[in-house]
């Protein structure tokens, strides 16, 4: 029991203060509450709410729940004189609430702080967690210290069940170092390793090229209250068997070897083992090649003689005045030095040497030659005097390299990129990226139709016209003259439909296009540039630029 003894007040009419001598405070073990008590006085004593709180702590009391309640009774008591008792605080314990996800894979936490009795303990935590049955691997340790320093939490998650994890499918190793996948369709990066591009990869027969790893079990799950939850193995994949030169081994079905001496090919879960040929050089000794595979030259392709193959040519050498032709793609370590043999009816010039390749043309240089690529033509210092023709695109930028366009015809069906076009000296050059018009066949057709439906039309009117004349009324019934009506309006109809298209084929003409020219360095004068038929001489010096087709013309931005 204790006591507070007030000093004597100014002021008896103070909302918040008493009137009585003294406070007692006594505390009740069994129902864990704080009684005061007040004595009347006949002398005026001042006793406020700070006043009770300092007793309250001073007593050991101040952490407990106060009812505010019952405190602003005790007071207005005290001001009118009386004498009375009041439960004004109470001790509580701190309280925990959990609730379990339905699935059983998160547990959260709500706990109420403690007013001066039992406080929130790690070890109190984690009784309550085993009680609940949860598993202690996914206890989340870092949410209990996160409880424990503030006191108090609102449905926070405190335990996680665990994801069971998947297995991984059967995954296929490559053995042979250096293997890429280079069939048509691959985007290799746009920087080109030169040094790197010359590897030309040769297996042997009986050689293992790929091995299949085993699919993995996978990771299983947990739930927060312990149950072991399956994971999904990965499934067993089948070495991909429909290519040539390579089989299953026979006494390992996890490994694919070559039955064939040749060239590998990444091909998704195989590879393809294409025949190589491997050669000195392309002369009077080897003759022409005409080889089904792909083919190696160790030196050069010497002039008047031709090379020939299904699949990739790299060549070490150069190619001087002969012919080399490869369905796939085309390397040229040495560049190409041919030689014109005049001009022809149209005054073109008529090149000797003549490369052409399926996929992509590499070389290091090329002078007076003609070079046609299914794909892209990349050349490191230079093209003069040629004629390079490409469904890609034409790029001379390698680094440390010219990178210069001279003279001829360059035609590139996305981009021409280069570091310089032309020259000081003004040699004509021309340089002409998109697609060639292969719609003015079907313009003329749309025409032609056009005009077809027209005079058919103005044929039929004048059958109409004539048959509604009082002497040739008799000459065509009812039904036959619907029936001439009907096909005149489907004429009329089509031709609306013709002249539909030739709008849509005309509007196109006048959008933007995708294909560009790109300039690094220096554009001299005498460069025409054409930008799906967009037109655009070069008359000056200009620095670098980047040139594109909007509606009919050639822009710089």
């Amino acid at each position: 029991m204790s006591s507070l003894a007030a000093e004597p007040s100014q002021d008896n009419t103070a909302a918040n203060q008493s009137l009585v001598s003294a406070v007692l405070f006594t505390f009740d073990p069994d129902t864990r509450s704080v009684l005061a008590t007040l004595e009347s006085s006949p002398a005026a004593h001042k006793i406020d709410l700070p006043m009770l709180q300092a007793l309250l702590d001073a007593q050991g009391y101040g952490a407990f729940y106060t009812s505010h309640s019952a405190i602003d009774e005790l007071i207005l008591q005290a001001s009118q004189g009386n004498a009375c008792s009041k439960v004004i605080a109470y001790q509580r314990d701190a309280e925990l609430e959990w609730m379990v996800n339905p699935d059983k894979m998160a547990v959260y936490l709500t706990v109420l702080p403690s007013c001066g009795g039992k406080a929130i303990t790690r070890d109190w935590l984690i009784e309550e967690l085993q009680a609940q049955g949860i598993d202690e691997t996914c206890v989340d340790q870092a949410a209990l210290d996160q409880v424990l320093t503030v006191g108090q939490a609102e449905r926070l998650c405190v335990a996680r069940g665990i994801e069971p994890v998947s297995g991984l499918n059967s995954r296929f190793e490559v053995l042979v170092e250096g293997c890429k996948k280079l069939l048509p369709g691959y985007s290799e990066e746009e920087q080109v390793d030169f040094h790197q591009v010359q590897d030309f990869i040769v297996v042997e027969r009986g050689e293992v090229l790929m091995q299949r790893l085993p699919p993995t079990a996978g990771v299983p799950g947990l739930t927060v209250l312990g149950e072991v939850l399956p994971a999904e193995p990965g499934e067993v994949l089948e070495f991909n068997t429909d290519v040539e030169g390579a089989i299953v081994d026979p006494d390992n079905p996890d490994q694919l070897v070559a039955t064939v001496k040749g060239h590998p090919v990444l091909l998704g879960n195989g590879v393809f083992v294409d025949p190589t040929l491997r050669i000195d050089a392309i002369n009077l000794e080897s003759g022409n090649i005409d080889f089904d595979g792909s083919v190696e030259v160790k030196g050069d392709v010497t002039s008047g003689f031709s090379l020939k193959a299904t699949g990739d040519v790299v060549i070490r050498g150069m190619v001087e005045k002969a012919t080399v032709i490869a369905g796939r793609n085309l390397t040229v370590v040495g560049g190409v030095a041919g030689e014109d043999l005049g001009r022809d009816q149209n005054n073109e010039l008529i090149l000797k040497a003549r490369l052409r390749a399926g996929g992509n043309i590499r070389a290091k240089y090329t002078n007076l030659a003609y070079l046609r690529a299914g794909g892209d033509i990349i050349v490191r210092e230079f093209v003069l005097q040629s004629h390079l023709s490409a469904k890609g695109g034409v790029y001379l930028t390698q680094p440390g390299s010219k990178g210069c366009i001279i003279g001829g015809k360059i035609l590139a069906r996305s981009e021409i990129v280069a570091n310089c076009l032309g020259s000081d000296a003004n040699v004509p050059t021309q340089v002409r990226v998109g697609r060639v018009n292969c719609k003015r066949k079907l313009e003329e057709q749309l025409q032609t139709e056009y005009s077809n439906c027209l005079a058919n039309c103005e044929k039929l009117e004048k059958v109409l016209a004539s048959s509604e004349s009082p002497e040739h009324k008799t000459s065509i019934n009812e039904q036959l003259s619907l029936k001439i009506k009907a096909t005149r309006q489907a004429y009329v109809q089509k031709a609306e439909r013709i002249k539909a298209v030739q709008a849509r084929l005309n509007g196109r003409k006048q959008t933007h296009c995708d294909a560009t020219v790109t300039v690094k360095v220096m554009i001299y004068p005498n460069v025409c540039i054409a930008i799906d038929g967009a037109t655009y001489h070069n008359r000056a010096c200009k620095g670098g630029c980047y040139l594109v087709r909007e509606g009919l013309e050639v822009v710089s931005r």
